[in-house]
């Protein structure tokens, strides 16, 4: 029953997903687009596809079309160069807008095989450049309960969604957990609205016209909504019954503001793209543990500082508590080296982004003759307006609340940071400018 073809079945008539400019499919339509995608693509199972398109509903008939067929199917970022397209994709078939249109009028006949596919993801790797997560493939009937893609499904049913959840995906679908969540609440009958861009006040604005009940975020989104001007954060949110948020440690006051605003329905996890690890916490566990990412399993470690998942890691610093609960300090890769002191920014960041004159910040290292790096904030003012004064307010505010050691010895201002559209912050690209011609940092 975990599918999306016995969601149509049931519901014909259903909403499935609604776009941001109110555009509306139902089960039924979308459920006969991916049938006819699939018979259209006429691959194997096993085989892979790659899709490059907007957030939407076509862009979900496609991953449906090849989940239904046994196929992989990797999302690819609508702002990447064609070198790094040809990379991710390998030589197997792009699906664009035009390749949807083109397929979607190609005459078929009778239908795929169905058996469960799945997603086949791009962590950065340790170096850097995209790695591709290929996982094992289930060979089983759509709905298979011991594929992994049904388990998932499952366990978000376990947190109440279903049929009667509106749910609200403000990220794009090109990233692991958007298009999983997604993917996951369309085989239980949930209705998906889903933004083509993140903006926080039609966000908001979003959740009271479509009595939204769940969400997931990541801290950036949190920020950017709580930094809205009051009429425009003045929205009826009383449908909300479970937010997640995840892809980044949360600064613990920004945590706490969030919880005041939507009431203690924040639930937090961590984990990653390739598939181990995976540690949750709620809002009252955490209003208790602050700043915690949830109680540690037996298999969670920390060598050298570093979390590990039995011998593997995702890259990050963090420690146990003594009730062995886990705190995430910042990514092995942002760590600055200033005179042979270790120094992680996230703290910093965390600090500076609260003040209400800054609208996005970030702490880098950049060259230092004598110290090797030194520690510089990149901030975007709130108003668009930097200057010396507000450089002074803001180192004076570092160092009133941090060791100085953590402090940054200067501050840059620029028009926006280097974000993707879910909100991660580029730190490589960012380093760029201030390392060129200068010994090559490892990032």
């Amino acid at each position: 029953m975990h599918h999306l073809g016995w969601q149509a079945r049931r519901r014909p008539d259903a909403a499935a997903v609604i776009e941001s400019d109110g555009t509306t499919v139902t089960y039924a339509e979308l459920d006969a687009r991916s049938r006819h995608l699939a018979a259209a693509l006429d691959l194997d199972p096993g085989e892979r596809i790659s899709v490059q398109m907007p957030n939407g509903a076509a862009l979900l008939e496609v991953a449906w079309a090849a989940q239904r067929s046994g196929l992989y199917y990797t999302p690819v970022n609508t702002h990447l160069r064609p070198s790094e397209i040809a990379e991710m994709t390998d030589g197997t078939l792009l699906v664009t807008t035009e390749v949807y249109e083109r397929l979607l009028a190609t005459p078929v006949g009778g239908g795929p095989r169905e058996c469960e596919g799945r997603e086949l993801l791009f962590s950065g790797g340790t170096t850097g450049r995209p790695k591709a997560i290929r996982k094992q493939l289930t060979a089983g009937p759509m709905g298979d309960p011991t594929a992994e893609c049904v388990r998932v499904a499952m366990g978000l049913e376990r947190y109440g969604l279903g049929p009667g959840s509106v749910y609200l995906s403000p990220a794009p679908l090109y990233h692991a957990a958007p298009l999983v969540y997604c993917m996951s609440l369309l085989r239980l009958g949930a209705t998906l609205v889903v933004m083509d861009r993140f903006d926080a006040a039609r966000c908001l604005e979003l959740i009271e016209r479509h009595r939204v009940t769940h969400a997931q975020f990541v801290p950036t989104m949190f920020i950017r909504m709580l930094k809205l001007p009051a009429e425009q954060r003045d929205r009826d949110l009383s449908s909300l019954e479970l937010v997640f948020h995840s892809a980044a440690p949360c600064p613990v006051e920004v945590k706490r503001r969030m919880l005041d605003w939507f009431g203690p329905i924040i639930h937090e996890y961590y984990s990653g793209t390739e598939g181990y690890g995976h540690v949750a916490i709620g809002p009252e566990e955490w209003l208790a543990h602050p700043g915690s990412v949830g109680k540690a399993g037996d298999d969670v470690s920390i060598r050298d500082g570093v979390v590990h998942f039995g011998d593997r890691t995702l890259g990050d610093v963090g420690h146990l508590d003594e009730d062995g609960y886990l705190y995430l300090t910042d990514r092995v890769a942002h760590m600055i080296v200033s005179g042979g002191v270790n120094i992680y920014p996230q703290e910093t960041e965390n600090l500076l982004v609260m003040h209400p004159r800054v609208a996005d910040a970030a702490v880098i290292g950049v060259p230092d003759p004598e110290m090797g790096e030194r520690v510089l904030a990149v901030v975007e003012p709130a108003d668009g307006q930097g200057g010396d004064e507000l450089k002074d307010e803001l180192l004076a505010y570092c160092r009133d609340r941090l060791a100085h050691y953590k402090c940054p010895r200067d501050v840059d201002f620029v028009p926006a940071l280097p974000r993707d559209p879910s909100g991660k912050l580029r730190k490589a690209l960012l380093r760029e400018g201030y390392w060129q011609n200068h010994e090559t940092r490892i990032v």
